[in-house]
């Protein structure tokens, strides 16, 4: 009934369902397990999941049969005065049903279609409602059980292993699985704990299934607060990291796993994630678990991954996955990267290839934003060589842009003065053609971005003259769309329109 038909009103019933079994006479009691074990062999046929029930375990919880006198309550809400009342299983008090308006003798009948077949019984409920009606009203048959303390712990003891029991197999199933996940938002600590009992041997099998997977990282998330827990639930998947990383769902559990459980999962990932790191960052689903480690752990527990990924540093960089292990690692680790980066900054063809490649390029701008100032004056340095040629391709030109960024502004400004003005007497030179090339990219469709950045960025000295060649390409400015945002950008850094700028103010 957990994981067929209506879900959600089938778990709420199971519950309701536990004080009337224990206020049933032993005759109702069988009549009960035999519907049961006879709606278990119809479910067996269709190959579904029966409805764990025991004749014996059953028979057992009404052992005592109290002789009939007026001082029993008419109802079973009605248990003041005895030592105690039924009490659900700890953690699920917030599931204990209350008094019911309308049970009585007139409730409705049992339907005879719900003996049919399994998925018929969960979807006509009634049946729970005629069974609870009965054992509150019903002449004859006591509402309550009063003293016999042993009866009434023994059938929560049995409900409570067989909701365990069934818990994986709901977890696994599409409309279980929210059920359960809205279930463990409300639970205390002693039903977490209940719970992570449950699925721990299962852990790593239920971390694969694409609905098992949401109730983890659910379970991890309400455990963020209790290290006991957290510890049982990494022992879970320990052995199975691995595993886990390179799957679709698995990986989603490890990522929120280390952000619940950091320090937890620190020596399982050191260890069995060791040697993988290459493999990993270039798998589509490894590469974001390498990517949370290095963003959850603290920079000086990453060498093993510096280590690994300096000696393949290149390929790395190429590669559509691995560039973005290698950013993660240039951002987080800083001057940690210094041997890995300087294989990258290897002066000849290969840094202009990188600062060409579509995925390389991006490793590039994390170096020139988080990378010393010597590693970004050497990607100055290759810029200011043919800087037309780079302002061209769509992808140096977005490096180009970080590098006018960090050297007119930030902490390292300073550092690069000598870079930068390298840099823009590359623009405004004429040494290799009649017209400088900040004239000669305005138009094209990757390198007006970077005049537009020249503009922003540009002060003193540099002012002037980007101003004179502005001045000069005013009619082709005019004319295009690009050059309509060069425009714009000179009246917001110099303060003045178009018509000013043709009068040479």
């Amino acid at each position: 009934i957990f994981t067929t038909g209506r879900g959600r009103k089938a778990f709420t019933y199971f519950f309701d369902s536990l004080n009337v079994i224990a206020a049933m006479d032993a005759g109702l009691v069988a009549q009960l397990a035999a519907l049961i074990q006879n709606q278990n062999q119809r479910a067996n046929t269709l190959h579904s999941m029966p409805m764990c029930c025991d004749l014996n375990t059953m028979c057992s919880m009404v052992a005592y049969k109290p002789p009939v006198s007026n001082s029993i309550p008419e109802t079973t809400s009605s248990l003041e005065g005895y030592p105690c009342s039924l009490r659900p299983p700890p953690g699920l008090e917030h599931v204990m049903p209350g008094p019911r308006k309308g049970a009585g003798p007139k409730a409705r009948q049992i339907s005879k279609s719900s003996t049919s077949t399994a998925s018929s019984e969960v979807e006509q409920m009634d049946d729970h409602e005629d069974l609870e009606s009965n054992a509150s009203g019903a002449e004859g048959i006591p509402a309550a059980i009063p003293g016999d303390m042993s009866m009434i712990a023994r059938s929560w003891d049995s409900a409570l292993r067989e909701l365990l029991h069934s818990v994986p197999r709901l977890a696994r199933d599409a409309k279980g699985a929210p059920l359960l996940t809205q279930h463990i938002n409300s639970m205390d600590m002693q039903g977490l704990t209940l719970l992570v009992a449950s699925l721990r041997p299962q852990l790593a099998d239920l971390s694969c299934d694409a609905a098992g997977s949401g109730v983890v990282q659910q379970i991890f998330r309400s455990c963020c607060e209790l290290p006991a827990l957290r510890i049982q639930l990494v022992e879970g998947l320990q052995g199975s990291i691995q595993k886990l990383t390179k799957d679709k769902n698995g990986c989603l559990v490890i990522q929120e796993a280390l952000e619940s459980a950091t320090w937890e999962m620190q020596m399982p990932i050191m260890t069995e994630l060791k040697g993988k790191v290459f493999y990993c960052s270039r798998h589509m689903h490894g590469n974001f678990v390498m990517q949370k480690v290095i963003q959850m752990l603290p920079p000086n527990s990453l060498g093993f991954m510096i280590y690994e990924l300096k000696e393949n540093a290149v390929a790395a960089a190429w590669h559509i996955y691995a560039c973005r292990v290698l950013q993660r690692l240039i951002e987080c680790c800083g001057a940690a990267t210094s041997d890995l980066v300087d294989i990258l900054l290897q002066p000849g063809d290969q840094l202009q290839r990188l600062v060409k490649d579509p995925y390389s390029s991006n490793v590039i701008r994390s170096l020139v934003v988080c990378g010393t100032p010597n590693h970004v004056k050497t990607v100055m340095k290759l810029f200011s060589q043919d800087v037309m040629k780079f302002s061209r391709n769509r992808h140096a030109s977005l490096v180009l842009e970080k590098c006018l960024e960090v050297s007119a502004f930030g902490v390292k400004a300073v550092s690069l003065s000598q870079e930068r003005l390298e840099l823009m007497n590359a623009f405004f030179s004429t040494s290799r053609s009649a017209s400088p090339p900040l004239l000669q990219i305005m138009l094209d469709r990757f390198g007006n971005y970077i005049v537009q950045r020249v503009i922003e960025t540009c002060d003193g000295a540099e002012k002037e003259e980007v101003k004179r060649l502005l001045a000069m390409a005013l009619p082709k400015l005019q004319s295009s769309a690009a050059g309509k945002h060069i425009l714009s950008a000179a009246a917001k850094k110099f303060g003045f329109k178009v018509h000013s700028l043709a009068a040479g103010h």
